[in-house]
């Protein structure tokens, strides 16, 4: 079946690994790379790297890439068996580059490109049939992309935002800010408004819905999705989170989780890996969930830790609530049915379960089943000594 190519080589410089496999941002130059030629429309990839960056390359492309490395006896063939699968034109990158996406797009779909081919920039685009014949009469690589381009129906394009990196601080730090602003340019060209573009940080897999608001000091990692007309931050990291739409997120952290539509989260919330958050949920200031499930309208307004908890909706914490669930050795899930009511500074030991609108009083320690609509006290009663403090400072004289 044919389809959209592109061949990507990974050179490395002297014993390192390939400057391509260095980070920038959160993700290595390699996936910013990879991610902007799969949205212009390149379904398969052909990488050439180091055997012993390999695995590493394999975590920045998309499942299926083929790979070889420079040592492989039989590379050409490989590569001339990968460029038959491809219809037209073939992308072919040799040097450590990044594209921006628009310039990924005008690159595999546009069919007029202009050209410098007095520069060796290490970009082209060829005509996959013709290459594959060249190589397999023997023609070797650079000759049959700089000698023959057009013979091969393609010739070396240069793009003036493309910015080829270079080791070293300085580069590294050049190849940082460029992809900050490859970053917040495709979200703003998709409806995203950044506040700040110079201070948000947007990965190369994130997705951000059309309306969303990103204020300065948003970092969004790995795949996260965030819906439409959400606002995100200021000062907040997102990573590897799934967030519906017109949700708020301020000065906060969220990891591995998911959020559904019209929660608010923060500020100061810190979310935790394996949590799912419901429509509507308030996760207040100083709030810490953890491998948690909180069900719709529920509001955990401040100074509270939920972890390994089943929370039905409509549930309310009062200040101070910890769900005790490590007892040195185990975890256990505390579980909490709709419309519970949670008294201040209660302490629900796991495991427990709190009963649909059941109620905890204020500064209680559950350690027993609370049925359904009861009200659990668990402390000892009050004393009142009359006159006692009177007396000690009486003494103390």
């Amino acid at each position: 079946m044919s389809a959209t190519g592109a061949v990507i080589f990974l050179p490395r410089e002297g014993n390192g690994a390939s400057v391509m496999l260095q980070e920038l941002l959160f993700d290595p130059a390699a996936r910013w790379l990879a991610q902007s030629l799969s949205d212009a429309g390149v379904e398969r990839f052909f990488v050439v790297c180091h055997s012993d960056d390999q695995e590493k390359a394999q975590a920045c492309f998309p499942e299926g890439t083929e790979f070889v490395t420079g040592v492989s006896q039989d590379a050409v063939e490989q590569l001339v068996g990968f460029l038959a699968t491809l219809e037209g034109k073939a992308v072919v990158i040799t040097r450590p580059v990044l594209l921006d996406w628009q310039e990924a797009r005008q690159l595999v779909t546009e069919p007029n490109v202009s050209s410098m081919d007095d520069k060796d920039t290490g970009v082209y685009r060829v005509d996959a049939e013709a290459l594959a014949a060249a190589l397999g009469d023997g023609v070797g690589l650079e000759d049959a992309l700089k000698e023959n381009g057009d013979k091969l129906g393609g010739r070396s394009v240069w793009f003036q935002g493309r910015y080829a990196l270079r080791s070293g601080w300085a580069g590294r730090m050049e190849a940082e800010m460029t992809v900050r602003q490859y970053g917040a340019l495709r979200l703003m060209r998709s409806g995203v408004r950044v506040m700040d573009p110079n201070a948000c940080y947007v990965g190369p897999q994130v997705q951000v819905g059309e309306g969303t608001v990103l204020l300065p000091g948003t970092i969004l990692r790995g795949r996260t999705v965030i819906g439409k007309n959400c606002e995100i931050g200021p000062n907040s990291m997102v990573r590897d989170c799934t967030v519906g739409e017109g949700v708020s997120i301020n000065a906060s952290q969220l990891n591995e989780s998911t959020v559904e539509e019209g929660a608010t989260v923060g500020p100061f919330a810190y979310i935790r890996p394996g949590c799912h958050v419901g429509p509507h949920v308030k996760v207040g200031d100083f709030v810490e969930l953890k491998n948690s499930t909180i069900g719709e309208g529920t509001k955990i307004s401040h100074l509270t830790y939920v972890g390994d908890s089943d929370v039905g909706g409509h549930v309310n914490f009062g200040c101070g609530t910890v769900t005790v669930n490590y007892d040195g050795a185990q975890k256990y899930r505390t579980t909490i049915g709709d419309n519970a009511f949670i008294g201040c500074n209660t302490n629900l030991v796991a495991p427990v379960k709190v009963g649909e609108g059941a109620y905890t009083a204020a500064g209680s320690t559950i350690t027993d089943e609370v049925p359904a609509d009861s009200l659990a006290i668990a402390r000892t009663r009050q004393t009142v000594k009359k006159q006692w403090a009177a007396k000690r400072r009486a003494r103390r004289r």
